[in-house]
């Protein structure tokens, strides 16, 4: 026998390689995808907050010079994070065109006869 086992699960559904079209290295390289694709979101997410959490600071600090400074760094830093987010996606996308990889249904090489 000359290609690598495939683990299948019965109680998964066949897009997580239960048996049907998908099983193995496609099921591995479409959680891999996925995972990547909540992760962004997650940083996306959670930057906005961050921003928001800011403006709120901002608004209540009263006048007060540390607690604006303090609000300005955050909505600073809250930017730069959607800058690197909204980046990582880019890169990635760009990558994925220049090398053939379709990141949405990323292939996993496995070894034939």
């Amino acid at each position: 026998m000359n290609t690598l086992a495939q683990i299948v699960n019965p109680v998964l559904p066949g897009a997580l390689g239960s048996g049907g079209n998908s099983t193995g290295p496609s099921a591995l390289g479409s959680i891999i995808s996925s995972l990547v694709g909540v992760f962004l979101i997650l940083a996306f997410i959670s930057a906005l907050l961050y921003m928001f959490l800011g403006g709120f600071d901002w608004i209540t600090s009263g006048g007060d010079k540390t607690k604006l400074q303090s609000s300005r760094d955050k909505i600073t830093n809250s930017l730069v994070g959607l800058v690197v987010v909204g980046a990582s996606w880019a890169v990635m996308m760009i990558v994925g065109n220049f090398m053939g990889i379709d990141f949405p249904n990323l292939p996993i090489p496995v070894i034939g006869n």
